[in-house]
């Protein structure tokens, strides 16, 4: 993830367009600091302690990938939704891109 996040950041046609988020799931605020000074995490990660940002999104498996596109009016659309992990921060990238509409 730090890699997705990296390559995001030194891309200009990407950057401030695609947003990284993670959320602990069944972490507590502490929980998620010391994940995130451990892996050294550069974007926001959110803690989710009693599951209810798990439960909203259907209670999935981690890791789980979503994509959200936010819309002009404010409303969302989900473009993107997986569980399993990627081989290739690259590909990955593209995929996104691709499925937003991006690319």
């Amino acid at each position: 993830m730090n890699e997705l996040y990296q390559i995001i950041e030194k891309s200009p046609d990407v950057k401030g367009r695609v947003k990284l988020i993670g959320i602990g799931v069944g972490n507590s605020r502490f929980e998620v600091g010391v994940f995130r000074k451990n892996y050294e995490i550069p974007f926001p990660l959110f803690a989710d302690g009693d599951f209810s940002i798990h439960k909203d999104i259907g209670e999935a498996r981690t890791p789980y990938f979503m994509g959200v596109k936010i819309k002009k009016d404010g409303s969302h659309q989900v473009f993107y939704s997986k569980l399993g992990g990627f081989k290739k921060a690259s590909d990955f990238l593209e995929l996104i891109l691709k499925s937003a509409g991006l690319k």
